[in-house]
């Protein structure tokens, strides 16, 4: 399918850090929203995230796309059971890592409201950290690096 041209967008980009403790429920990951509205209501938002997460030993990490704080189903994936829902997921073996992951959607909601567009995190076990590993010495061993983590979204006619 071939779609018209850009009409607007927005960025955020995190250069701090922020933790939080293992939860079932997702933290919206401070400093990065973008506010939005559509020009038309059958126009189209393209979402597009990294977030650099650590966390502690053999600990998941899930995160996800979110629209005026709720998760967007439409960018998730498919309910199973009693499984979460995610728009992206990762594990770690040790407290050293930190991933670099990708969340990428294309989302419609069909009206011209403005919507905060967030990302939001989880974690099984212990801590998550962002733009961080769980081990953050103050030298310059790679382990130690700081990252960063952006939010883009753009708006396409359709």
């Amino acid at each position: 399918t071939q779609h018209g041209p850009l009409l607007n967008f927005g960025s955020a980009t995190k250069t701090g850090t922020q933790s939080f403790a293992a939860s079932s429920s997702f933290t919206t990951i401070s400093g990065m929203s973008v506010s939005m509205a559509l020009q038309h209501s059958n126009n189209y938002f393209l979402i597009m995230a990294q977030l650099t997460i650590g966390c502690n030993s053999a600990t998941s990490v899930i995160a996800a796309l979110q629209a005026n704080d709720a998760r967007i189903d439409a960018l998730r994936g498919a309910s199973a059971g009693n499984r979460l829902r995610s728009t992206s997921r990762s594990s770690q073996d040790n407290q050293y890592e930190a991933h670099t992951i990708p969340l990428i959607g294309m989302y419609s909601p069909g009206n011209t409201n403005t919507y905060a567009f967030t990302v939001g995190g989880a974690t099984n076990a212990g801590t998550f950290y962002v733009n961080q590993s769980a081990t953050s010495n103050n030298d310059t061993s790679r382990d130690s690096t700081r990252a960063f983590s952006s939010i883009q979204v753009f708006e396409f006619h359709s």
